[in-house]
């Protein structure tokens, strides 16, 4: 055979396993030329699309799915390709009766030698089950799994995105915050299932008088918030709280009338498990620009009415107005003196210990903040948390604590107790901090502090706010040699979403499954199933808020790693936890 037969030989050959591999691809392939002609169609495309292949190749696009189509939906991108440019589209498309597709393509330039351009490669796949997924994850991040009703992170970005139109307008923006009265009587007597059920009512009760658009509750909303509009949104932010928005208000009474109406939603009972129970609620209102010009002073002036429409007896309703300010004159103050600890140097940390069941060993702690004022006295750290993530300040402190614990653990590392890991609680704004990981970073290198003992604790919540930002900020940790603990475990959405979607070491199961727990039943089989889940992922468990000797006895029992609870030891000083170091081989 002569070399120029066998060149073309080997050239045909090549072009022809090109052209096995490129019809074997699961994508949507074509090739277009400059006359928009089918060239080349693969078999995937084909078959989504159920049409064959003699309809098809060597035809127009134009010819192939209509004049309307084509200039609409296909040209424009053809075009802009034939001019050299790449291009990406996302869209839906109704290939079959009923069923909906979102399809990604890609419009990619062929180029000659000449450096012109003589086909166009179009590249589609199906991202529909891609697309289900981020809408289930979504769902799960801004909407309440209980009511179906936007939550709490949902509900501030649409009251910021009003307050954003409404200073271009000059309208107002009402907030209603209204609170169930006496529903921790419904919890007591009737159980937590009794006061979900009445909570899932009063959502669709509400949600039925105010009438908002057909968008609300649609996941899809999300994909593209600022082309969607609704008339008020309802949210549930948190317990027996809800919320909503009237935007564009020219006149203030108009929210009067709304307000009665719905203390009258409440004078007929609700049917829960076979009863008619009576609830009323209390409702406080607060209007942008009058009453705050933020999300977070509004929010706070329309619980302060709320609290004052519970005072004046319940069951009514509350405008904020200035003289409602004693409270947040307290608040103030106790924020004036956070500041003013901060820079002073005020706080401290104290460490709750950490034992490994199996054999009582003493294996690490929790570095906790606290804070004591010369007026205030000891300030309540569920307060003293509260308070410094609504004003921010969570940043400074946050990050006094972890430099502050790693120069502590650096200490004690070097003293000889070397084995001990350090946790330190991220808050929720404290981890989506853009500066998280170099502060993180910095602390490590100036106390030259071993970051595979630094474990960051990070709730489920804090997590779910922004998914994808949060598995890159656990990614990078990780990179760093950080530990990474899921703290909270089972009181957030959707916990096994969390044990897939991050890389985390140590999960800790939050004290509400321990204390009190009936080990024997339900409790114990929730526990038991965790902790097996855990050997299985090879994640670290560790069980909060061990009280009893029972507690410790029954997480011996089912191989739980380690434990913390004042069964073992409160928060010490570092003095106090020091000492507990030297004599650390107590047995319990």
């Amino acid at each position: 055979m002569h070399s120029n037969e066998t060149l073309h030989k080997d050239h045909y050959d090549e072009f022809r396993l090109y052209k096995m591999m490129v019809n074997a691809s699961l994508d949507s392939i074509t090739l277009i030329d400059r006359n928009y002609t089918y060239r080349i169609v693969t078999d995937a495309y084909l078959n989504a699309r159920e049409i064959k292949k003699d309809r098809i190749l060597n035809r127009s696009v134009e010819d192939v799915w209509g004049k309307e189509a084509f200039h609409n939906a296909i040209k424009g991108n053809l075009d802009r390709c034939f001019r050299g440019e790449n291009v990406t589209t996302r869209a839906s498309y109704e290939f079959r009766k009923n069923e909906i597709n979102y399809i990604e393509t890609i419009y990619t330039p062929c180029f000659t030698s000449d450096s012109e351009v003589s086909y166009v490669a179009v590249i589609s796949r199906n991202i529909t089950e891609l697309k289900k997924s981020q809408d289930k994850i979504a769902f799960l991040a801004y909407y309440d799994s209980l009511t179906n009703l936007p939550s709490r992170p949902l509900f501030l970005d649409l009251l910021n995105r009003e307050i954003s139109s409404a200073k271009r307008t000059g309208k107002s923006v009402a907030i209603f915050f209204f609170d169930l009265d006496e529903f921790k009587k419904i919890n007591d007597s009737f159980g937590h299932s009794a006061g979900d059920n009445l909570l899932i009512s009063v959502g669709k009760r509400l949600k039925n008088y105010l009438r908002p658009s057909d968008i609300i509750g649609r996941v899809d909303w999300l994909i593209d918030l600022d082309q969607k509009h609704t008339d008020n949104y309802l949210a549930r932010i948190g317990g027996d709280e809800f919320t909503f928005i009237i935007p564009d208000i020219s006149d203030k009474k108009y929210t009067t009338g709304i307000a009665e109406r719905i203390l009258g939603l409440f004078e007929e009972p609700f049917q829960i498990t076979g009863r008619e129970i009576f609830i009323s609620t209390s409702i406080g209102i607060a209007f942008y620009p009058d009453d705050g010009n933020d999300v977070e002073t509004l929010l706070k002036n329309a619980d302060t009415a709320m609290y004052k429409a519970k005072e004046a007896g319940k069951n009514t309703f509350r405008y904020y107005s200035s003289d409602m300010n004693e409270k947040a004159k307290e608040r103030m103050t106790i924020e004036n003196k956070m500041r003013y600890a901060i820079k002073n140097n005020e706080f401290q940390l104290y460490y709750q210990p950490q034992y490994y069941v199996e054999n009582s060993q003493l294996g690490g702690m929790e570095a906790l903040i606290r804070w004591e004022d010369d007026e205030l006295g000891f300030v309540s750290p569920a307060n003293l948390i509260q308070l410094a993530e609504e004003t921010g300040m969570i940043i400074d402190i946050g990050e006094w604590a972890i430099h502050s614990a790693c120069r502590q653990g650096k200490i004690w590392h070097e003293k000889g107790f070397n084995y001990i890991k350090l946790g330190v609680n991220l808050s929720v704004r404290q981890f989506y901090d853009l500066k998280l990981v170099d502060k993180i970073r910095s602390a490590l290198d100036s106390t030259r502090f071993d970051p595979s003992f630094l474990e960051l604790e990070i709730t489920e919540t804090a997590m779910m706010f922004d998914t994808q930002r949060a598995i890159a900020i656990v990614d990078e940790l990780k990179e760093m040699k950080v530990k990474i603990a899921l703290d909270d475990f089972g009181t957030g959405y959707s916990s096994l979403v969390h044990l897939k979607l991050f890389h985390i070491d140590k999960l800790k199961i939050d004290q509400v499954f321990i204390r009190n727990a009936d080990f024997d039943g339900r409790d114990g089989a929730i526990i038991s199933s965790i902790i097996d889940m855990c050997h299985k992922l090879n994640i670290e468990a560790v069980a909060e808020g061990v009280e009893t000797k029972e507690s410790l006895d029954f997480l011996k029992k089912i191989n739980c790693h380690m434990a913390q609870g004042f069964y073992f030891s409160p928060p010490l000083s570092t003095e106090r936890f020091e000492n507990l170091l030297m004599g650390q081989s107590r047995r319990f």
